[in-house]
């Protein structure tokens, strides 16, 4: 019997008649002859897409659209709790679904928005379940960052709409109006600029003393708080004209031990009966919700809420460079009822005009647009 190596004559035969690896090697050639033919049509398309300026193009695109998917992803895991779910650590994908997807049907597509959040390298997949990744992600979650939080949300949702939605708007003559944002969000992401106008409030407000407050806006009433802790003997009114940030204050307030100094109330200054009976009134953030036209007569009906000697603090956006800068003056030129950003000029005019006295300006960021202005009611008035 042959060994297993062995070959009959007949075998051998058919050994060296039968080119049994040809196949096998044109097969290889052939793959060859398409990879070399593939680098060199991918390098005609890179020469091709260089020499047109393309390329540059695509790089810069990719990039700024990688920004945005970003952006809207950490706005969107922000707003529905899942970035505040995976602070404390990973939690299995079965958990999150039962907590994120009312319908089994729609795994694949939770699954899916969690696969973007990972390719953006802001989550991370372990055996242990998904968790915070990126740097900006766990600072975020961080409440003491809740007002860059909010920032991103309203970048996300009212900063895309009135750039995107504005010249179709301007065609069809229909402004934007206050319910096409989100009061509670505004009232957060405006607490960003609060170091700089704590400082104003410093100027301002004195330490000692009884000092009676009347803050125009108040939003979360971060800044009656402020006020409050520096003067123990400030009491303040908080008059809020938007009834879903109302609530928000109020609840502050009462968080902070402060209910027996200081009241919310939901209303529009401007149908409030005068009564001078405030050492300060201020305006935060908010002069563009007035109309251009119509501020002289605020400032002139808000001088009317102040003892005589008592003043008026008011800190805003103004024009100036910078595209944050520009989406709020096209938030307050689209909106029915407000109106674009002031002029630091034209706004101390308007205090002058309305009858208040040694009028300051002061710029509160280095380089940036953002003033306050301080206005007095003369004793004599």
């Amino acid at each position: 019997m042959p060994k297993p190596h062995s070959c009959s004559p007949v075998c051998e035969e058919a050994r060296t008649t039968q080119p049994q690896t040809r196949p096998v090697r044109g097969f290889v050639d052939s793959s060859l002859d398409f990879a070399k033919e593939n680098r060199r049509m991918k390098l005609r398309t890179l020469i091709r897409l260089f020499r047109s300026g393309q390329l540059s193009l695509l790089r810069s695109l990719t990039k700024e659209v990688r920004r945005y998917h970003r952006l809207a992803f950490l706005a969107s895991g922000l707003s529905s709790g899942l970035l505040n779910r995976l602070a404390a650590g990973p939690v299995p994908l079965e958990g999150l679904e039962s907590e994120f997807v009312a319908d089994p049907a729609m795994r694949d597509g939770f699954e899916a928005w969690l696969g973007l959040g990972l390719a953006l390298g802001e989550l991370r997949s372990t055996s242990e379940g998904y968790t915070l990744r990126g740097k900006l992600s766990r600072r975020l979650v961080d409440p003491r960052n809740d007002a860059a939080a909010a920032s991103i949300e309203e970048v996300v949702t009212l900063h895309n709409r009135l750039i995107n939605e504005s010249p179709e708007r301007l065609r069809q003559g229909r402004p934007f109006s206050l319910a096409d944002q989100d009061a509670r969000l505004i009232a957060r992401s405006s607490r960003l600029h609060e170091p700089f106008i704590c400082e104003a409030i410093d100027e301002a407000i004195p330490q000692h003393g009884q000092v009676a407050l009347l803050e125009i806006g108040c939003g979360a009433a971060a800044y009656i708080r402020y006020a409050a802790e520096r003067n123990p003997e400030l009491t303040a009114l908080g008059l809020e004209l938007q009834p879903a940030a109302a609530p928000l204050a109020a609840e502050n307030i009462a968080q902070w031990g402060l209910s027996d100094r200081v009241s919310v109330e939901v209303g529009d200054v401007m149908q409030r009966a005068s009564q001078p009976v405030f050492d300060i009134a201020t305006l935060h953030q908010n002069i563009y919700y007035f109309p251009l036209a119509a501020r002289t007569g605020v400032l002139r009906h808000v001088l009317s809420f102040l003892k005589p000697g008592g003043r008026l603090l008011v800190t805003t956006v103004c024009q100036g460079p910078g595209a944050a800068v520009d989406v709020l003056n096209i938030w307050g030129a689209m909106t029915e009822g407000c109106g674009r950003l002031p002029s630091p000029e034209e706004l101390i005019g308007q205090f002058q005009q309305a009858g208040y006295t040694n009028v300051k300006l002061k710029r509160l960021v280095p380089g940036d647009s953002f003033y306050s202005f301080l206005g007095q009611r003369s004793e004599g008035s």
